[in-house]
């Protein structure tokens, strides 16, 4: 079994598309009137066109988004990894991304970790090279939190 995709229910599906097209570079695999694919190398990202909206907005600040991702239940954040957060700040902000918490430096107090020979699991399972990752939030267009990760 492998994780499939992810999905996420949107307000407008064309700004939605250009948003995550333009500041997050996914590639648009298949679109319909209803929801589109959106593809990153072989990660697949579901929008959906949402039939009745229920108001979530924009996290205000760090305390507003730390409340929604310890407290809400369901899909709470996308993560996407970067290789130079002012970079992709930058970038994101440029193109009208909301920064929720600026980037700041995280040092996990790991647990319990594995040791994997997988590229993308190492990254994640423990720091490399250093002892913290990079972490910012951003919003998009309909207030879900995005996750930008230098690791």
């Amino acid at each position: 079994m492998i994780l499939e995709h992810v999905g996420l229910t949107i307000t407008d599906l064309e700004r939605s598309i250009k948003f995550y097209t333009e500041v997050l570079r996914f590639n648009l695999l298949r679109k319909t009137t209803t929801n589109a694919y959106l593809h990153l190398d072989d990660q697949l990202l579901e929008l959906t066109q949402c039939r009745a909206r229920a108001e979530v907005g924009v996290p205000e600040g760090p305390e507003d988004c730390d409340e929604r991702l310890y407290c809400a239940v369901g899909i709470t954040h996308v993560g996407f990894r970067v290789d130079d957060m002012d970079e992709a700040v930058r970038r994101i902000e440029g193109l009208g991304g909301q920064l929720i918490t600026p980037p700041y430096e995280f040092e996990p107090q790991i647990e319990y970790v594995i040791e994997p020979s997988d590229e993308k699991l190492r990254r994640a399972a423990r720091p490399v090279g250093r002892t913290h990752w990079k972490i910012a939030m951003f919003a998009d267009p309909d207030g879900i939190i995005l996750e930008l990760l230098e690791r």
